[in-house]
């Protein structure tokens, strides 16, 4: 009989966190991602073989296309059981594809998501399935993808803990959705987030370092997208002055410069109000408040303004809509259009971009937050970048913008900036 080594020398530092963090019940998502060569996957097929053979529960193993799955997260599987020399106590078979643990019966399954079918009938399997793992989860192109297969295995109490693991190599784009959602300061705390990278590996290949260690000469944007997981987006990071913490009702208490703007929504876009303070001697804005809703009545709107006390301070909204802008003033709201103009955008971007500091609570603002983490630059068909931001998900932004216009100082070059000439 093979003789059985021992967990503990095949989990690098790296992983002991995740390890500790999956004898939890905090956590119902498990998300790891970095760059290649980073260990997340062999991590997963070690921690989910050990849980198979400690519990008569079944697993399922997910990619978006099938045909991927024997050469990538099968083989981590048959990998993991050989490192610790439990091979023999399971079959692996590969039409259906699936591990079976000889002992007791129970499986692992594997299955693509251009096989919905086969996902649909997990309820007739004698042990029941508690845990999912979507390897590559940036194939899928929306989160929505992802949420029918959960289902499958989220559904009635089972007596054990369900978990969700995901790996990935993070996208270059920090727009995709996989980034927005795992780089954000507002993630739940249903998911554990873990990023590693080559560096962490002390078993990686010389020849692999060696090849690492050329192209992070030769081309460091893509070494850093590739070897690190750095989402890299245009390769220029807005609003590199973001601070986010926690601002107390003290704090707001003695906050005097209020700025408030409002952003008209349109279809499926919010109307959003934010509102701010402005450290004009540190050059430093602070988010206090927001309202983020689709379809939002301007009564409503109006109605929540009274509530707060907001009406009474200068809010200013975006001018293309002036019914809409004359409709508030009728509720008693106390506000006027942005004076916009050729360059005004660029201009209020870079104004913001110059500040000492943007301070977001993610807890009091949270889509303040999402969205100034979240955005990039416009890059143009060639790959160069734009000097504007993304036209997308800035709801928040552009009225961050307007109120703050009476604050942009115009050069003598007719450029808007935080800090005089």
């Amino acid at each position: 009989m093979q003789k059985q080594t021992k967990l503990s020398d095949h989990v690098i530092p790296k992983f002991h966190d995740f390890w500790k963090a999956t004898k939890k019940d905090k956590y119902l998502y498990y998300v790891l991602k970095g760059g290649r060569s980073s260990a997340k996957s062999s991590h997963i097929a070690l921690n989910r073989i050990v849980a198979t053979i400690k519990n008569p529960v079944n697993g399922l193993a997910i990619r978006k296309h099938a045909k991927y799955m024997r050469e990538s997260i099968f083989t981590e599987f048959k990998w993991a059981a050989r490192l610790l020399n439990v091979d023999h106590y399971f079959k692996f078979q590969v039409s259906p594809m699936q591990i079976i643990y000889r002992p007791r019966g129970n499986k692992i399954l594997f299955a693509g998501a251009d096989d919905p079918t086969r996902i649909k009938s997990l309820s007739t399997e004698e042990y029941p399935y508690t845990w999912l793992w979507i390897e590559e989860l940036a194939e899928f192109k929306t989160e929505d993808e992802i949420a029918t297969i959960e289902d499958s295995i989220v559904r009635e109490e089972t007596g054990f803990d369900y978990k969700v693991f995901y790996s990935y190599n993070p996208p270059k784009r920090k727009t995709n959705w996989c980034n927005k959602k795992f780089n954000s300061v507002t993630l739940p705390e249903i998911y554990y987030v873990h990023h590693s990278d080559y560096r962490d590996n002390p078993f990686i290949a010389k020849q692999t370092l060696q090849k690492i260690n050329i192209l992070k000469e030769e081309n460091d944007r893509k070494y850093r997208h590739t070897w690190l997981g750095e989402p890299i987006g245009s390769g220029v990071v807005p609003f590199e002055n973001l601070e986010f913490r926690k601002i107390s009702d003290e704090e707001i208490k003695r906050f005097d410069n209020h700025k408030q703007g409002i952003d008209w929504g349109y279809g499926a876009d919010p109307t959003t109000f934010v509102r701010w303070h402005y450290d004009s001697k540190r050059k430093i804005i602070y988010a206090i408040d927001e309202k983020y809703q689709i379809k939002l009545k301007i009564e409503d709107l109006a109605n929540w303004m009274i509530n707060k006390k907001y009406h009474n301070h200068m809010s200013i909204a975006d001018s293309a809509e002036p019914r809409s802008i004359a409709q508030l003033k009728d509720y008693g709201i106390k506000v006027k259009g942005a004076e916009k103009g050729p360059g005004s955008v660029e201009h209020g971007e870079k104004w913001l971009d110059e500040l000492n500091a943007i301070v977001i609570d993610p807890k009091r603002t949270p889509n303040i937050a999402r969205e100034f983490e979240n955005i990039d630059y416009q890059v143009d068909r060639d790959g160069n970048i734009k000097n504007k931001l993304i036209d997308k998900d800035n709801h928040t932004i552009d009225p961050t913008r307007y109120a703050h216009e009476d604050d942009m100082i115009v050069t003598g070059k007719g450029i808007y900036s935080a800090y005089s000439s």
